[in-house]
């Protein structure tokens, strides 16, 4: 009896628990008010393993719904100003990305007690007999999921304020850039989902009566946003389709509507470069970008895609054609271009070859808590991992460091799994976490690739508060948290090392294996349960993989897929005999090494679907466990460039 009084007690204190749930029960009546047995609340949910996965609440409009319904007991400030906001859809997509976090701490927290009443086994090495007890139970888990919505709310009241804020108090901070001592958003504004095409494929969109209405004002939408949260750093590329003709009509209309200056931007783009391109080529192109943004000059440039020697060797070493850095100093030297960096993909060798030469400004580079993307399993030697010394390095040279893609790229922390949520929860979300983190690792700016102006919300509102004590606080409480799970799942040795002698695509001279980056993507899955981000990687790898030709050099197979030195490497072949690949591999871990790339491949590789093949492992989505699941996604609609 004293339990069941304390019990109660601690459920009854669980606010914003209740209001969650009342939501739902509000919406669709998919919750029992009753927890007295399993039973009742299978009768209220149907086991399923996809996201969002509250029934009909999965559509948008029930999602809004039980949003709204939520904010008018949790935060009714927020509910008034979507209800005013001047742009509405906006506004929805805001409420979508509530409701979406709400139905998702639910439905882990619904999952998690069943499975754990039920005694269901788990899937081997997620958690530890203590830490499922942890998950499962009842009352810890309602107190959890009250403390993850708890969180919740503190964003929205913060958005709120955000949103309404005129005096400068809400705004995005800035650093130092490294040498270019430019004032530097925290975050900065990708350009690479919001314009109308990439132009690869069917009628290019080159002129401005090309642009669909829609697609534009949401652009624009963007920009003004972005603005408004102190985010002033424009970045976009040559390659990016239609941006640099849609961002140019776009600062046209905001400076002639007043609401801002060419000077109170910092524009950026970028520009690739080939073994044909001449010198003069080069610069010319750069100038037509500059007439295309319509600013007059850049206050950044970017090499777009510095990924191998070669092209290093283009730039600094080019023979008749001219070595192409000269023409980035000659636009320098007349005022077209104020400062020189570059954009990479490339093995961490090639990246700190380019740092050390001391031409470069800022560079853009991967670097994330979870590894460095197409770096992971990289290093100059047994000490550095993936893109870790080169971040020592460029701050070395006072570089500007410019994180690529930290919420995709940096493990789609938009769609985490609800293992990944339920590591950092209820101190942080997985967005949250990884700015916090790289802005104590040293990066001075992280890009958001908006799609819409509400991706702007939660890195911006990540930003302001990334200097309190409260942030400083909930980042060290997550790292060892992850800190000790590390040692856990993966163990202590393993973590140290896992990474020595394994050799990624620029070292496999045969097949153009990517092993490191295949360790990673394990190490990826057993810590965070992130298992759409590898299959995301491993497919690319799997691509690849296709098109290689054995009778072709491993030159030619880098140069003859466009994409290779972008998105680099092979994926596991189960007939290769890897005792060549793997000869510098420690033999203690060469057992593990071996182990991880089946593991991933047998999890990540698209399975082609014939009557006889044997099922694997990850083949039904009901066999893949729930922590791998993702929780929820934060793009309420399809941006308009992957349309």
């Amino acid at each position: 009896m004293v339990m069941d009084r304390a019990k109660s007690l601690l459920l009854s204190e669980s606010a914003f628990y209740a209001a969650a749930v009342s939501s739902v029960v509000d919406q669709e009546k998919h919750y029992s008010s009753s927890s007295s047995s399993t039973d009742n609340r299978r009768a209220g949910f149907a086991r399923r393993y996809s996201s969002f996965d509250l029934s009909t609440t999965t559509h948008n409009e029930n999602v809004i719904n039980v949003a709204k319904s939520f904010l008018s007991t949790s935060c009714p400030e927020l509910l008034t100003i979507l209800e005013s906001h001047s742009d509405q859809k906006s506004a929805q997509d805001r409420l979508i990305k509530i409701g979406r976090n709400i139905n998702a701490t639910l439905r882990y927290s619904h999952e998690a007690t069943e499975r754990f009443e039920s005694g269901e086994e788990l899937y081997p090495g997620i958690w530890t007999a203590e830490e499922a007890q942890e998950v499962g139970n009842e009352v810890d888990r309602k107190m959890k999921s009250d403390g993850s919505l708890q969180l919740l709310v503190q964003e929205c009241t913060n958005l709120a304020k955000m949103l309404t804020s005129n005096d400068g108090t809400m705004k995005c901070p800035t650093v130092r850039y490294g040498r270019t001592e430019i004032q530097m958003p925290l975050v900065s504004l990708g350009c690479m989902r919001f314009q109308q095409t990439w132009n690869r494929g069917g009628k290019p969109v080159k002129s401005a009566d090309q642009i669909e209405k829609e697609c534009q004002e949401n652009l624009v939408n963007i920009i003004k946003h972005s603005l408004h949260c102190g985010v002033n750093h424009i970045e976009t590329a040559q390659g990016y389709g239609c941006s640099e003709l849609q961002i140019g009509m776009a600062l046209k209309q905001l400076f002639d509507e007043g609401v801002c200056k060419r000077e109170d931007l910092i524009i950026q783009t970028k520009g690739g470069i080939s073994s044909s391109t001449k010198k003069s080529d080069y610069k010319s192109s750069i100038l037509q970008q500059i007439k295309r943004l319509g600013v007059g000059y850049l206050d950044l440039f970017s090499v777009h895609g510095l990924n191998t020697e070669d092209h290093y060797n283009w730039l600094f070493d080019h023979g008749e054609k001219g070595n192409l850095i000269d023409a980035l100093k000659e636009l320098r030297a007349e005022g077209k271009i104020r400062h020189i960096g570059f954009s990479t993909h490339a093995p961490a060798h090639i990246i700190k070859k380019a740092i050390e030469s001391d031409v470069f400004d800022y560079l853009n580079l991967h670097y994330h808590f979870m590894g460095s993307y197409t770096a992971s399993g990289d290093g100059t030697d047994a000490q550095w991992e993936g893109n870790t010394e080169n971040i020592r390095l460029a701050k070395k040279h006072d570089m500007g460091i410019f994180i690529i893609s930290p919420y995709d790229k940096g493990g789609r922390l938009y769609a985490p799994s609800n293992l990944a949520r339920e590591i950092m929860l209820p101190d942080l979300e997985p967005m949250e976490y990884g700015s916090l983190w790289l802005w104590d690792k040293g990066a001075h700016t992280i890009v958001c690739g908006a799609a819409r102006p509400s991706d702007l919300d939660q890195p911006v509102l990540a930003a302001i508060r990334s200097s309190t004590d409260k942030a400083k606080e909930d980042l060290a409480v997550v790292s060892r948290r992850i800190k000790e799970r590390e040692e856990q799942v993966l163990g202590k040795d393993w973590a140290e090392s896992w990474h020595v002698g394994l050799p990624n695509y620029s070292q496999s001279e045969q097949r153009g294996f990517q092993i490191g980056n295949i360790v990673w993507l394990y190490n990826t899955i057993l810590m965070y349960g992130m298992l759409d981000f590898a299959k995301d990687r491993y497919g690319t790898l799997t691509g690849n993989a296709k098109r290689w030709d054995s009778n072709k050099t491993w030159k030619e197979n880098v140069f003859a897929n466009p994409g290779f030195n972008w998105m680099p490497g092979c994926a596991y072949d189960e007939s290769y005999d890897y005792a060549s690949e793997l000869k510098d591999v420690p033999e203690q871990n060469l057992p593990r090494v071996l182990e991880a790339m089946d593991f991933v491949h047998k999890w990540c590789a698209a399975k082609e679907s014939t009557p006889n093949d044997e099922k694997k492992e990850g083949d039904e989505a009901g066999t893949i466990p729930l922590e791998y699941q993702t929780a929820y996604d934060m793009r309420p609609w399809t941006a308009f460039p992957e349309r």
